[in-house]
């Protein structure tokens, strides 16, 4: 049994788990308190994902580790090929699905369902509907125009350090302070940011020693 799988969109209905109801853990704030997402909610919810791919490997990681399914729409296959060895505990539970197309995936509060969208800078080309206890991830590996409606729509924007013009792109978007644009472009490489929801944190990702093995020292690139 492999944790990845490529294959057609009609292959997802039969996956089945659960998931904790705890959140999902992305690292410790200034004070080392542990700082946790609700990933999951009884409506359908956006994220986007601005960094390279080590922060987008940590991030499916961690959420099959609580229990969701997790369905990858990629123009890039070989690029998700490393997270098999990485997720083993995962079973089926990760799938990928070479381009754009449409999936149906049913999810619900004990078994939720995380889409990623890796389909380049401006994210999906149509807005996929979503359910509840459904997410959609977006991942973009630098913020640019074209992605400025997707990362308009979402709920969240994790950021890992941003680079002036993307920092400058984000803070006319979200309307951000002179502060928060310039901590995004100062953040260390095991560091990234919450925006969103009328508050921005800063989080120490923490990188377990298993993460560390197969994904490497957290940095940020393409």
């Amino acid at each position: 049994m492999t944790a990845t799988h490529v294959g057609p969109a009609g292959q997802m209905a039969w996956l089945q788990s659960t998931v904790s109801p705890a959140g999902l853990v992305l690292g410790r704030d200034m004070q080392q308190q542990p700082v946790t997402v609700r990933l999951f909610r009884d409506e359908p919810t956006r994220v986007v994902a601005i960094g390279g791919w080590w922060l987008s490997w940590l991030l499916v990681f961690r959420t099959l580790a609580v229990g969701a399914r997790v369905v990858v729409r990629t123009s890039a296959v070989g690029r998700w090929q490393g997270l098999a060895q990485a997720a083993q505990g995962g079973g089926d539970r990760l799938s990928v699905i070479v381009g754009e197309q449409p999936v149906e995936v049913p999810a619900n509060q004990t078994s939720p369902v995380l889409l990623v969208d890796d389909l380049g800078q401006s994210g999906a080309s149509q807005r996929a509907a979503q359910a509840p206890w459904q997410t959609r991830l977006t991942i973009l590996p630098r913020l640019t125009r074209n992605g400025l409606a997707v990362t308009g729509e979402a709920t969240l924007v994790i950021a890992q350090r941003l680079a002036a013009p993307e920092a400058t792109v984000l803070a006319d978007l979200l309307r951000l302070s002179a502060q928060t644009t310039s901590l995004l472009q100062v953040m260390h490489d095991d560091m990234i940011a919450l925006v969103g929801g009328g508050a921005d944190r800063y989080v120490w990702v923490n990188a377990t020693s298993v993460e560390q093995r197969f994904f490497g020292p957290p940095h940020r690139a393409e």
